[in-house]
């Protein structure tokens, strides 16, 4: 699967899937790039670290390689995500764990709101995307390293059923290392919503990674900035809870 990554992926998908009410499709460049210019552009897409770029510069990086494609997200006829899944053996990530057989990283970005927000729509996006990923097309495990930063992303990961198992430095952020199985995101749905950051089960978690559950469990607000110094530049991104 490592070595034929997007061409195994793209093969089990059909022209379009349809999960939860989502209709995910291949990324068209010609027909995208415009309006993902316009997401990258928005001022809380700082995470992407893409904004100012032209549509030469975002159809190289979003061009599919063997290693990487994305796909659009589509809710009522709309385009309201982007998710680029990956092979994290081919990836910085893979620098810093021992990639497995079967994982799969995912970078995400959602659309600004298109009118009055709709509670929980984020939440219904991930999960979606988790469910494609661990069950349409059944990788082992779901790999995400968002900025530290990223405070509501942290909050819809844990609820889905990611969990976080240390921080690291990647070349263009300080990140948390989180994964999900297919069995994790069945119990995370089985169970009561919890606000606060699922740290790994050491006796001797990581001071930021339990800094950072200490907020969350200090204020109910999904708005409050990360305390923790790092730098803002992130694969993901949330415009609407």
């Amino acid at each position: 699967m490592a070595s034929q990554f997007s061409s195994h992926c793209l093969t089990q998908l059909s022209a379009i899937t349809s999960i939860n009410g989502f209709q995910f499709r291949a990324l068209d460049l010609k027909q995208d790039l415009s309006t993902l210019q316009s997401w990258f552009n928005q001022e809380y897409a700082q995470f992407w670290g893409m904004q100012g770029l032209n549509l030469a510069a975002i159809e190289n990086l979003m061009a599919a390689t063997q290693h990487k494609f994305a796909l659009i997200g589509e809710w009522q006829g709309k385009a309201l995500f982007m998710v680029e899944l990956y092979d994290p053996a081919h990836d910085e990530i893979g620098h810093h764990y021992p990639v497995a057989p079967g994982d799969c990283g995912m970078h995400l970005i959602i659309a600004p709101p298109d009118g009055s927000p709709i509670s929980g729509l984020s939440f219904k996006v991930i999960d979606a995307i988790a469910q494609l990923v661990l069950e349409k097309l059944a990788f082992n495990r779901l790999v995400v390293e968002p900025d530290q930063l990223n405070s509501k992303i942290h909050r819809l990961n844990s609820r889905v059923g990611i969990r976080y198992e240390k921080a690291i430095q990647l070349s263009t952020k300080a990140a948390f290392l989180g994964f999900c199985t297919a069995a994790e995101r069945q119990l995370a749905s089985n169970t009561p919503s919890s606000m606060a950051l699922a740290l790994p089960s050491s006796t001797q978690p990581n001071p930021a990674l339990t800094t950072l559950a200490k907020q969350d469990l200090a204020s109910p607000s999904l708005t409050k900035p990360s305390s923790l110094a790092a730098p803002v530049t992130s694969p993901m991104t949330l415009s609407t809870l």
